[in-house]
């Protein structure tokens, strides 16, 4: 205490003091430091550059920084640090500028507030640099070809540990030297046969001639990427020579026979054998298999273990092997695993309340096993003051009944012989008044059976005790649970639980409370629950769901697929409330189908599965297994779910080939029980295969095609083409045909056909070639006719021909017309004429080879109508040898004449007839021709047969004419049966008539029918020609007519119409027209009729009046439910007649041209008069009309000189369609001035001139002329 410090100010400021450091420890906001993790351990650095040391730490007050290197505190305000060293702003990271080697070691960062101290890991700090390669000669080293070869490298010091390659340098390159990149270099290709060891030494296990690099050097290189610098050294030249020789294996260099695996983490291995041919290395576990995380590198030398596992202990062989000797070498290397020390309860930090309880725990594992040491503020817990309510039990370290200043920061750190790792956490020691910090929902509303959590969540050091009262009274038992938070969780809720709920929070230093209200609405529940289904792929799927409610709750539905809900994106689903559709399913909607029904407040659900039987899905995992030169093995996998609910009947084994890769061609069907097939190949082909499934429903979709690709080698063909044969169509020529051959069986390239030819009593052999493989057909130009050759066809590639020999065949050059004719060709008089039938005979040719021109086959009889021979020709061929069961009968009879009967003539026909004789390809010319004619038959089939219109109770059918008529069509029979499922009732003929359009009525509605027509002749009934129609449904609106034209007459008018063909809607039975006067209200209907032409024709009605038409169709009884009508829009039209044509003529175009040049003359007068008036002349009007031969004082009125149009609007036409002069003109005698708007005609004086310029002056007689009519 200082001298002159009164007592009392003295215990002001250790009053003072106490208070800060008692709010400091009860306030919440206060905290012990805690420094972040760094990123790394060892860092590196360049001279003259900067260092940065992160260490950032949180905690309040804000911690102070200190740095420790080697152990010792570094003082930064020293001159020489604080030039160099510096903190960042508000962190304590570490920044040297100007670095210098004197800066290696290890620093660690120390963070410190009033609450503990917070230590950093320690980081390694190292200078980096990488010395130079010891400066050698250029050593020159001669190999033997086929022998190995070691190239040595003795790599640098470096720090960090440089990375070693080799590259090929020329003589003339320059150095390299960009700092940033290896680009540029010529690295040494490192495969099978070249490898490093693990120092860098480069191995060449088979030297070859290229490896001399045509003189370049061989260099060891080191690379550095902290220093950013590439050095080389050790220069060497290889000089392969000799001739190569078969070489052992043998052993070059292996890694360490001892290798310690760390958990986690890869364990290399390498062994590098030598030898020619080229050693096969092998890799292999010692009484166990290799797993998927153990792996032979690419170039062999090299085996790796993955992500070790302590299982991974064990021993490991490397086997080297060539063909030059039976000699294996083998090496075991034996692995230990152990791991580095790893939390299995890493500690945290914690935040305690006065008289609580804290417990930290730092439980690590490792092999060895990791030894644990704890420390409080960086110091060993050791040397650290006794605590009575501190103890160290094991791995754990608790503190009892805690008070304020237990508020400290723990460290801990689990060591074993592989590292450590490292905890830094504190223990905060808080006195905080209870407080409720989350209070309950002022309003909850459930649904009973629940359980629910009233929230009371509270704060407070110590813990607060929470109590929960309903109203006034305490909750307690079984369904009522305090939880540790504070929450209040009531299970199996009901509606007595509807109420106020209230939750007191208590501690020492203080008490809070809150309160909320909870309402309990009925659960909801499924009343109706969806159906378990199984159908067939392609139908609908149907799922319904009912459910009930709280009456005051809205009541929602979802549907959910294995639990994932349903969206209505998909077109063929859709969902409207409870009910769930599928249309179109298929085997991808099996599944299960949940309908939840949700009010808001619960929900209830209910589950029913979909088995969709469907062809099976695509095998997969396809894979193959081997690929001879004739066969191969594939394997796929399958399984029992994806036959799709039917059980599973077999595969389909298809492939491809690189000839035809778009055909797929069956190789194999295995049986249900197979997952494997073996498939005949041809040689020279590639392959690929894909495998099919079979059930009962049907063939499933391919898997995917094979990953690898199966190529079959070269080799001569299997077989020779097969159908050899000579074909005797051109003549002179000798024809050679046979069955060409695919690619997929020519086995190698450079495929051809070889075709060999002799005649049958010569010697001479004539060789071809054809080189197309699709070609099949060989012309030889002989100029013989049908002489015998025998003739070999072979196939060959570049490999040879097929060890199996061609077979020879005897064939005929091309044939010829024969050289005779038969003759006496005429009506056989024992057979009569039919419809359709007719005997023939004649006299019989000569049939030798000679007079034939190849093989005899026997006649043929030709038949044509009269003149129309090119179009109508029919040969009936009469072999040499008949079948008893010809329908052409041939005999030669004891007079010497060949006889036949032709069937299916022509009826009711003028025909001629002859007879040829004919060999295998030509026909003689023709003998004399025969005239008949055949009696009348029954027609053919009409051509078509059409449904028109189709109504609920009839159809409107049209047909053709028959095909061949057969005679003089009399009518036509109409019939129909009734159609029921698969079944086909009675046949029902409805009428029968003459034209060829019929109206089919008194039929059911939405019923189908095959609807018959037969021709008809004298003879009697044609063949049937038949349609499948349905009639239209009842429920349908009628179509409505379209009326197409209305040609009107004086009295009469003609109307057409058409019914659009509208798919699913009728047309009507009956079709009637109705008319009414333009001026009234009420249709007048003509008879209906069953119209087949859509035409009616309406008589009686006015001339010249306006009139308007319309189509009315219906079909059923009016009165019943079946009746139903339809009409057309209406059309209007005009009878003609007299008052019509002068409407007509007002209409005319000339009219309107010569009443518009009128208008303009009268104009012209008017300005002429007026002009006239203003000069004072008199323009004698009345003189100017006598002269034209009008008189202005007979009393007519010129103005009104045409005729109104009628009360209708239908002008009538004046007397310019007649001699105006011999016309009577038609006026109203009513009409003057007053009717034209000029109230005053005293204007205008007797003689019909403007007099106003003179005054106004009194007619003694009224005029009775206008002023206009006097200028006309």
């Amino acid at each position: 205490m200082g001298p002159g410090l009164p007592p009392a100010l003295v215990l002001v400021v250790l009053s003072t003091g106490l208070a800060v450091a008692t709010e400091s420890l009860s306030n919440p906001s206060y905290k012990p430091p805690s420094v972040a993790r760094a990123n790394t351990r060892n860092v590196y650095y360049l001279a003259e550059e900067k260092i940065e040391l992160d260490c950032i730490a949180e905690g309040s007050p804000e911690p102070i920084y200190r740095w420790f290197k080697n152990g010792v505190q570094l003082n930064l305000s020293t001159p020489e640090n604080k030039a160099r060293m510096t903190l960042q702003s508000n962190v304590g990271t570490l920044v040297i500028d100007q670095a210098r080697t004197t800066d290696e070691g290890t620093y660690q960062c120390v963070a410190e507030n009033n609450f503990g101290k917070s230590l950093s890991i320690k980081r390694n700090v190292q200078l980096a640099r990488m010395d130079p390669f010891p400066t050698t000669v250029i050593q020159t080293k001669r190999a033997l070809l086929g022998r190995s070869e070691i190239l040595t490298c003795t790599p640098p010091n470096s720090i960090p540990k440089a990375k070693i390659s080799w590259i090929i340098v020329s003589e003339g390159d320059m150095d390299y030297r960009d700092e940033d990149s290896d680009e540029g270099f010529n690295f040494v290709n490192l495969d099978n046969r070249i490898t490093m060891d693990w120092k860098g030494n480069l191995y060449i296990t088979n030297v070859k001639q290229e490896d001399g690099q045509d003189g370049d050097k061989y260099v060891c290189m080191a690379n550095n990427k902290i220093v950013r610098s590439f050095n080389q050294g050790e220069d060497k030249i290889l000089e392969p020579f000799g001739k190569p020789a078969d070489e052992p294996v043998s052993l070059l260099w292996h890694s360490d026979l001892k290798v310690l695996g760390l958990v986690g983490k890869t364990a290399k291995f390498k062994c590098i054998f030598a030898g020619n041919p080229q050693a096969k290395i092998v890799w292999r576990r010692k009484g166990k298999e290799l797993n998927s995380r153990m792996k032979q590198s690419k170039d062999i030398f090299d085996f790796e273990i993955k992500r070790v596992k302590y299982e991974d202990a064990g021993e490991y062989v490397c086997e080297g092997s060539n063909s030059a000797h039976d000699k294996v070498i083998r090496k075991t290397f034996v692995l230990t695993v152990e791991a580095r020390p790893k939390w299995v309860v890493e500690p945290k930090d914690l935040i305690k309340g006065v008289e609580e309880n804290a417990e930290f725990s730092c439980e690590a594992k490792g092999s060895p096993e990791p030894t644990v040491q704890w420390y409080i503020n960086g110091n060993q817990i050791e040397l650290e003051p006794d605590n009575p309510r501190r103890k160290l039990v094991g791995n754990k370290l608790i503190f009892t009944n805690l008070s304020k200043t237990d508020s400290d920061v723990i460290q801990c750190n689990a060591t074993n012989k592989n590292g450590f790792i490292w905890a830094d956490f504190f223990l905060h020691v808080l006195a905080i008044p209870a407080n409720v910090d989350r209070e309950p929902l002022p309003r909850l509303k459930v649904a009973e059976g629940q359980t629910i959590t009233l929230t009371c969540q509270s704060s407070g050091k110590p813990k607060p005790t929470v109590v929960w009262f309903k109203g006034t009274q305490p909750l307690t038992g079984d369904r009522h649970v305090v939880q540790d938070n504070g929450d209040l969780l009531i299970k199996n809720v009901n509606h007595k639980d509807t109420g106020n709920y209230k939750c007191y929070a208590r501690n020492r230093f203080g008490k809070d409370e809150a309160n909320g209200t909870l309402t309990v609405r009925k659960k909801t529940k499924i009343d109706s629950v969806p159906l378990d289904l199984e159908l067939i792929y392609g139908n609908e799927a149907t799922f319904t769901c009912g459910a009930i409610t709280d009456p005051l709750e809205t009541l929602e539905y979802i549907w959910l697929r294995d639990g994932v809900r349903i969206e209505e994106d998909d077109p063929r689903v859709s969902i409207n409330d409870g009910t769930l559709t599928i249309i179109d399913i298929n085997s991808k909607d099996t599944a299960n189908y949940t309908c939840m029904a949700s009010n808001g407040l619960d929900n209830a659900t209910a589950t029913a599965k979909l088995q969709v039987k469907a062809p099976p899905d695509p095998p997969y995992n396809v894979s193959l297994r081997h690929c001879y030169a004739n066969d191969a093995l594939l394997k796929w996998q399958f399984d029992k779910n994806q036959e799709n609910f039917s059980p599973l009947q077999g595969f389909i084994v298809e492939y491809n080939t690189s000839f035809n890769p778009d055909n797929w061609v069956t190789g194999a069907r295995p049986s249900a029980d197979s997952r494997e097939a073996k498939i005949k190949l041809s040689l020279w082909v590639r392959y690929n295969f894909r495998v099919k499934a079979i059930n009962e429903i049907g063939v499933g979709k391919p898997s995917a095609i094979n990953p690898s690709e199966c190529k079959t080698p070269q080799g001569q063909p299997d077989r020779h083409p097969r159908k050899v044969q000579t074909v005797g169509d051109k003549t002179n020529f000798l024809v050679v045909e046979w069955e060409t051959m695919p690619q997929i069986e020519h086995n190698a390239p450079d495929f051809f056909y070889n075709i060999s030819v002799r005649e049958k009593d010569g010697n001479a052999v004539m060789n071809l070639v054809e080189t197309d493989f699709t070609v099949g057909r060989k012309e030889i130009f002989i100029n013989k006719t049908y002489k015998p050759y025998y003739i070999i066809v072979r196939a060959q590639n570049i490999v040879g021909q097929p060890d199996n020999k061609a077979q020879e065949i005897l064939g005929y050059s091309g044939e010829a017309a024969p050289t005779v004719v038969p003759s006496n060709f005429e009506l056989d008089p024992d057979k009569n004429v039919t419809a359709t039938s007719a005997g023939f005979r004649w006299d019989p040719v000569n049939t030798s080879t000679e007079f034939m021109q190849g093989e005899y086959k026997g006649y043929k009889i030709r038949y044509w109508k009269k003149d129309q021979k090119e179009t109508t020709m029919h040969e009936v061929f009469i072999p040499d040898s008949v079948k008893e069961d010809s329908r052409r009968k041939r005999r030669q009879t004891a007079d010497n004449k060949m006889r036949a009967e032709v069937r299916n003539l022509p009826s009711y026909a003028e025909i001629e007839s002859d007879v040829v004789v004919v060999n295998n390809y030509f026909s003689s010319e023709g003998s004399n021709i025969v005239n008949f004619s055949t009696p009348e038959g029954v027609p053919s089939a009409v051509e078509y047969l059409d449904a028109l219109y189709r109504g609920s109770t009839h159809f409107l059918l049209e047909w053709g004419e028959p095909k061949e008529p057969n005679g003089n069509v009399t009518g036509y029979k109409v019939g129909y049966k009734k159609i029921q499922g698969l079944e086909i009732g009675e046949l029902e003929v409805s009428k029968t008539v003459t034209k060829r359009r019929v109206f089919l009525g008194n039929l059911t509605p939405d019923t189908a029918y095959r609807v018959y027509v037969w021709g008809l002749t004298q003879e009697g009934q044609g063949e049937e020609y038949y349609i499948d129609v349905r009639t239209a449904e009842h429920t349908s609106d009628l179509v409505r007519p379209i009326i197409d034209e209305v040609r009107a007459a004086a009295t009469s008018v003609k109307v057409t119409w058409q019914i659009p063909d509208i798919e699913g809607r009728p047309v009507g039975a009956l079709s009637f027209l109705q008319y009414r006067q333009l001026t009234k209200n009420d249709w007048e209907s003509v008879p209906e009729e069953e119209h087949e032409d859509f035409w009616q024709e309406i008589e009686g009605l006015k001339e010249a009046t306006p009139y308007q038409v319309r189509v009315v169709t219906k079909t059923g009884q009016f009165g019943t439910e079946s009746y139903q009508e339809a009409a057309s829009d209406p059309r209007t039209f005009t009878t003609t007649g007299v008052a019509a044509k002068k409407a007509n003529v007002l209409s005319a175009g000339w009219f309107i041209g010569m009443m518009v040049a009128i208008a303009i003359l009268l104009l012209i007068l008017i300005i002429v008069c007026i002009i006239k008036r203003n000069r004072g002349d008199k323009y004698h009007v009345q003189e100017k009309e006598r002269l034209r031969g009008s008189n202005p004082d007979d009393g007519q009125d010129h103005f009104n000189e045409y005729a109104k149009s009628d009360e209708n609007g239908v002008g009538q036409s004046n007397s310019f369609e007649n001699n105006p002069e011999k016309m009577p003109l038609e006026y109203d005698e009513t009409d003057s001035m007053e009717d034209y708007g000029d109230v005053d005609p005293g204007k205008f004086n007797e003689d019909g001139s403007f007099i106003g310029q003179y005054g106004v002056q009194k007619s003694p007689e009224p005029a009775n002329a206008s002023a206009m009519s006097t200028l006309v």
